[in-house]
């Protein structure tokens, strides 16, 4: 499995922004709100041990992102996504679902269990968590509390790892998905906040 190291991904992932951003009429810009943030998300992807050593965090857990709307969450991963394709870093790739658009799916689904399955399974990023509506099936019913469970489960097993992007902080997350995936939240995700206010001007 091709390999990068942190120093080279920085390099990188700043071309790439450029590309990225370029590419919907913005510029691509590190300040003060962002910078610790993209250091912490280039060493983690770069497997770096420095990453447990300087920040405290833990490489077998996934990342759970939380800030306000606009700050560069989802496109911080959609880059990451962008450079195991284009560059070929296998080590850095993984799947991209929408909350909103899997329980789009569940809901026209008669296939309601495989929604579940599918989403339970591999390296796995999930963009903006806490937007979805609640899913149908004879009642409302909040499906990731099911994906989560399952997904822990795997995290336990076989260390499968999960990437959220979400609005929600931690604390957000267990007044709407329970205490029991509270818990489980801070087991299986390093926890980090992308500062700042919306950059889509």
């Amino acid at each position: 499995m091709k390999k990068i190291t942190t120093n080279v991904l920085k390099k990188i992932y700043k071309e790439e922004a450029e590309i990225y951003f370029g590419n919907l009429g913005r510029y691509f810009i590190i300040d003060e709100n962002n910078k610790d943030y993209l250091n912490y998300l280039c060493h983690y992807f770069a497997e770096s041990l420095d990453f447990e050593k300087k920040f405290g965090g833990e490489l077998r857990k996934g990342l759970m992102v939380t800030g306000k709307l606009g700050t560069g969450k989802s496109s911080s991963f959609d880059i990451v996504q962008n450079i195991s394709k284009k560059h070929k870093f296998t080590s850095l790739w993984f799947a991209k679902r929408s909350a909103n658009e899997i329980v789009t799916k569940y809901n026209e689904s008669p296939l309601k269990d495989s929604i579940i399955r599918d989403a339970s399974r591999g390296k796995l990023y999930f963009d903006d968590l806490g937007a979805e509506k609640e899913a149908s099936n004879f009642g409302k019913e909040d499906i990731f509390v099911r994906i989560f469970e399952l997904r822990y489960e795997a995290f336990k097993e076989k260390g499968t790892k999960t990437f959220i992007s979400t609005n929600y902080s931690i604390y957000d997350i267990k007044k709407r998905y329970g205490i029991r995936l509270y818990d489980r939240f801070k087991e299986m995700f390093n926890l980090i906040e992308l500062n700042g206010e919306s950059r889509r001007f």
